[in-house]
């Protein structure tokens, strides 16, 4: 009943505001072509037809066919080599992806190519942008190096999301979505259309809540998207604030291991559980996240065309938890002898801004017009506040409301600047060069060498070359190469967990990518050979520092290769199909793991080599078949589209450390969905497009991320006391947590266009 009233008064309402609205929307056509609507933005960072590197294209329609309301990672599924995750198992809340097993950290991600990862942890937080996949136009996903693109560097791929497309018509479309575990999403977008003087305006607001599959990992996101936009023949203008808020009850720590195969306690989530009696309703982390993009474009003579862009983004929030009995003394209080210990409830914050600019000038007709040139760069700085609060204490009295128990502040500078070369010596040929230069300083509080917390600085500078070559042996079939080397620095944990005499070195990779792609009028297909090859790639070894923490180190050899294949089509007027399939080594030439020993306080070495890289499946495999049941249009322009799609997908086991022990491991899963779609033009309004999806139709049992550290103990068993540990064999334990995703659940929505 709520969903009726709800979509009637917004029906009623768009009627009366576009009958207002007829007298001032002229046919824009004499402004702009289709063509120069969809460069609105100059898209430094993008990967053109005939460009070397492997990428995959969403087109707004292919997004709204599926889009329900999960994260951006569920909708690249098809992404060769991507494996996508969600800590409350449904695809809202926190949610993940990793490509040739690359984790989110190492993968460079940008809106209208400005940089969203956040600059210390390198890492995206999609639940900080609610509802994106409703205003993007396109996302472009390259695999590997790519091309040089702004913000920190791309380790396993770049993802570029556009949101420049200003639509030709007035639009208001209303979107309703119900689901499995209480999810609800609802959605207005309002867009004028290009007016007669050029301008336009356009809002999406959406309210977005999940009780989440795990026990309490309730999300409720709230987005705002606003965009006003000037167009002439000559230049354009964009504006965007993107404005998000959050509130996840964590669900971070995963399944304890001794519950994973007990399906009454499937669900079960520990957070908030240091609390007697029920779990604290408060272990929640709440943030607040809003992101003001500017794009300027002005058309030079000769073909040139100039883009500036400014940014500014603003960030504050915590994580809420209780603690139970913790040392006075660590949060800097003194209670009685009695009372050195107390349960607590503490508050992590992170309040942060992030500014600067990019440009790109570009000409596609030098040299005889057999070259264009892109010149590129941009400017960053981010100044993060970080400090920890306590707002209540069972024993200690004396603590003043939102007493900070630590408080320090980092500075983070980024600058690049690079060249893209694309020439055709010949017909068939197109030969790539792209060189960029980036510098990064750092001032942060860390460790000396004399173990004391001190302001430091480093500064650090990196050259990124990349060449690559197309040749089209007709007008269907191209082959390609791609050699692009890439360079990323340590992130915040490793730089103030450390001093300079154990800080870790950048990571390095050299990037090879060739292969063959065909595409005609109903079919596609390509297939991609990668070699990814690193020095001094970071990860955890269990090794404690010098100043007692457990901090990533650098591997000095490992690499990534494989295969990758895509194909796709359409058999007969009503059979649609396609498929990808991946297969690599993920290896590490020798690895040195660091085993805690809990009888004596020790660390023992074991050497292990030609093992897999954490997270990195040697079979990632998708295929789709889709039937249309009905079609029709007619010259009234009434028509419809009545269709089905079964997906599958597989992917092999992965290990939740360098190790391939396999003990501490995902098994292999496969699962299938199953979606219906119904779209029906010019019957109410514009068009009325109904999704239905089935997920995980077969009830698959999976868990598709997960940690792990283990131990030595003679003289305690720690199984009875926390579920979290197991034992491997003789005195080796684990403790390890796993993400169980949903079995079968189900999504409907409604997008109703005017």
């Amino acid at each position: 009943m709520t969903f009726v009233i709800r979509t009637s008064l917004v029906a009623a309402l768009f009627s009366c505001w576009f009958n207002h609205l007829n007298a001032q929307n002229n046919d824009p056509d004499s402004l702009l072509t289709g063509k120069q609507l969809t460069e609105l933005v100059v898209q430094a960072t993008r990967a053109g037809d005939k460009s070397p590197v492997p990428h995959t294209n969403f087109s707004a329609k292919q997004i709204r066919g599926q889009y329900h309301a999960q994260d951006i990672p569920f909708l690249l599924s098809s992404v060769p080599s991507l494996v996508e995750t969600s800590d409350a198992g449904a695809g809202t809340g926190y949610t993940g992806l990793r490509i040739r097993g690359s984790d989110p950290t190492r993968v460079n991600i940008t809106l209208n190519g400005i940089p969203v990862n956040d600059a210390e942890s390198q890492g995206v937080f999609w639940v900080n942008m609610p509802d994106l996949a409703g205003s993007v136009s396109e996302i472009q996903v390259q695999r590997g190096v790519g091309t040089s693109t702004n913000g920190a560097g791309a380790f396993g791929a770049t993802i570029n999301l556009d949101l420049s497309q200003v639509e030709r018509n007035r639009y208001a479309r209303v979107q309703n979505t119900l689901g499995s575990f209480g999810t609800r999403k609802h959605s207005l977008q309002l867009g004028t259309g290009l007016m007669d003087n050029g301008i336009a305006f356009s809002a999406r607001v959406s309210n977005i809540h999940s009780d989440g599959f795990v026990d309490r990992a309730t999300s409720d996101l709230n987005g705002i998207h606003l965009t006003g936009a000037y167009l002439d023949e000559n230049q354009s203008l964009q504006i965007h604030l993107l404005s998000g808020h959050e509130r996840t009850y964590q669900a971070w720590n995963g399944l304890p291991a001794q519950y994973l195969e007990l399906s009454s306690l499937r669900t079960y989530n520990a957070s908030g559980t240091e609390r007697m009696g029920a779990p604290h309703p408060d272990e929640v982390d709440d943030y607040t996240q809003r992101h003001f993009l500017l794009h300027y474009k002005y058309r030079l003579p000769g073909q040139w065309q100039l883009q500036l862009n400014g940014h500014y983004t603003r960030g504050f929030g915590f994580f809420e938890q209780y603690k139970a009995d913790q040392q006075l003394s660590d949060y800097g209080l003194m209670g009685d002898s009695a009372q050195m210990s107390s349960d607590l409830i503490r508050r992590r914050w992170l309040d942060n801004h992030f500014l600067g600019g990019t440009f790109a000038l570009r000409s596609t007709e030098v040299f005889n017009n057999k070259t264009s040139v892109l010149i590129g760069g941009g400017w960053n700085q981010y100044l993060g506040d970080h400090f920890g609060e306590l707002v209540w204490s069972e024993q200690f009295t004396g603590v003043q409301n939102d007493y900070r128990y630590y408080d320090n502040r980092a500075d983070k500078r980024d600058a690049n600047l690079f060249v893209k070369l694309e020439t055709a010596p010949s017909e068939p040929l197109n030969l790539f060069l792209d060189l960029q230069v980036r510098g990064v300083q750092y001032k942060f509080l860390g460790f000396d060498n004399e173990l004391r917390n001190v302001s430091q600085t480093s500064n650090l500078l990196f050259f990124n070359p990349k060449v690559g070559a197309n040749y089209s042996f007709s007008p269907l079939w191209q082959s390609y190469f791609f050699l692009g080397v890439a360079h990323r620095e340590p992130n915040r944990d490793d730089f103030t967990q450390s001093t300079p005499a154990s800080r870790p070195k950048p990571e390095q990779l050299l990037n090879l990518e060739t292969g063959v792609r065909q595409r005609k009028e109903t079919t596609h297909f390509s297939a991609n050979i990668f070699g990814m090859y690193y020095r001094n790639q970071l990860a955890l070894d269990g090794r404690i520092n010098d100043v007692g923490a457990y901090i990533r180190t650098n591997v000095p050899v490992s690499c990534r290769a494989g295969l990758e294949l895509e194909a796709g089509g359409k058999w007969g007027k009503r059979l649609t199909w396609a498929g990808s399939a991946s297969f690599s080594q993920n290896k590490i030439k020798e690895f040195r793991e660091y085993v805690d020993n809990w009888d004596d306080g020790s660390q023992a070495e074991r050497i292990h080599r030609n093992t897999d890289l954490a997270f990195s499946p040697s079979v990632v495999a998708r295929a789709e078949a889709g039937w249309i049941w009905w079609e029709k249009h007619n010259g009234t322009g009434k028509g419809g589209l009545f269709s089905s799609s079964m997906v599958a997908k597989y992917v092999s086991r992965q290990f939740l450390d360098n190790t391939s022990n396999l003990s501490t491991s995902l098994p292999q899963y496969l699962v299938c969905d199953l979606r219906l779609n119904l779209a029906l033009d010019r019957w109410i309004g514009k068009q009325i497009n109904l999704i239905f999806s089935v997920n995980n139709f077969f009830d698959e049992r999976f868990e598709s991320n997960g940690w792990a550290y283990r131990f030595t103990s003679v003289g305690y068993d720690p199984r009875p006391d926390d579920p979290y540990a197991r034992l491997e064999q003789d005195n080796t334990y684990h403790l390890a947590g796993f993400f169980p995703q949903a079995g079968r659940h189900w999504m409907a929505t409604i997008q109703w266009s005017f």
